[in-house]
């Protein structure tokens, strides 16, 4: 081992007692507190400044932390505020609906007032409960092609958020298929009912996978459910 070694290593331990004694002792600044000014740090944004002024700066970061966390819950408390006024608004229009026709019609007002949707489309299963369903074109038999792209969306029924497949959009949304660049899929089933509650966006951030689906679930049960009380199911 060499002399400079032996002087890093030194000084390396020294460093070490330092902190271990400064830790043990966290009153040692008060005692000398003219030390406090005089021991330089250098900071990145500032240069060489006092222990005093990287403490302050310190201070400020975290507070800037701490507000943009408390912008952000605040932001999300607005958006769900503002969610459940629009859902409480859509259950009004709903309730109010006095067959399958006003349903439909308030669900496009809706959709697109207060949720910025661009299009919406419900698509249900063949079955005696929609036998004699007054839209015909929403209803796909069961052995129609269509279902081959939503095989594993019926089974799961689970919510499904972002872009929807070349066949999906043009199965539910037609002509304007090529216009939905994002889309929420949900699930619609209440006794004999099954089918799909799809919303599309021109907007391809505005459904993803990520979001959360609360609301959307909360929709598609109340949707399945008006729709049923407005049907005369049968027996199958």
């Amino acid at each position: 081992m060499n002399e400079q070694q032996q002087v890093c290593e030194t000084d390396e331990l020294s460093a070490q007692q330092i902190r271990h004694y400064l830790l043990n002792n966290p009153d040692f600044f008060n005692h000398y507190p003219e030390l406090v000014d005089e021991i330089k740090i250098t900071d990145q944004r500032a240069g060489v400044v006092s222990l005093t002024m990287r403490q302050l700066a310190q201070l400020r970061d975290k507070n800037q932390q701490a507000q943009k966390q408390l912008d952000g819950l605040l932001a999300i408390a607005r958006e769900n505020d503002a969610s459940f006024g629009r859902m409480q608004q859509l259950t009004t229009r709903l309730m109010e609906a006095r067959c399958v026709e006003d349903v439909f019609a308030s669900l496009d007002d809706s959709l697109r007032e207060c949720f910025s949707a661009d299009f919406f489309a419900i698509r249900l299963l063949d079955s005696a409960a929609v036998a004699d369903f007054p839209i015909s074109e929403v209803v796909w038999q069961q052995d129609a092609l269509q279902l081959e792209s939503f095989a594993g969306f019926l089974e799961a029924q689970q919510i499904k958020c972002g872009q929807p497949t070349q066949k999906q959009a043009e199965a539910l949304f037609n002509e304007q298929a090529a216009q939905v660049q994002s889309a929420a899929l949900i699930p619609l089933r209440i006794e004999q009912l099954d089918g799909v509650l799809a919303i599309g966006s021109k907007d391809e951030q505005r459904f993803h996978s990520a979001m959360g689906n609360l609301f959307l679930a909360h929709l598609g049960e109340l949707v399945a459910k008006r729709l049923a009380s407005l049907l005369p199911l049968k027996d199958v």
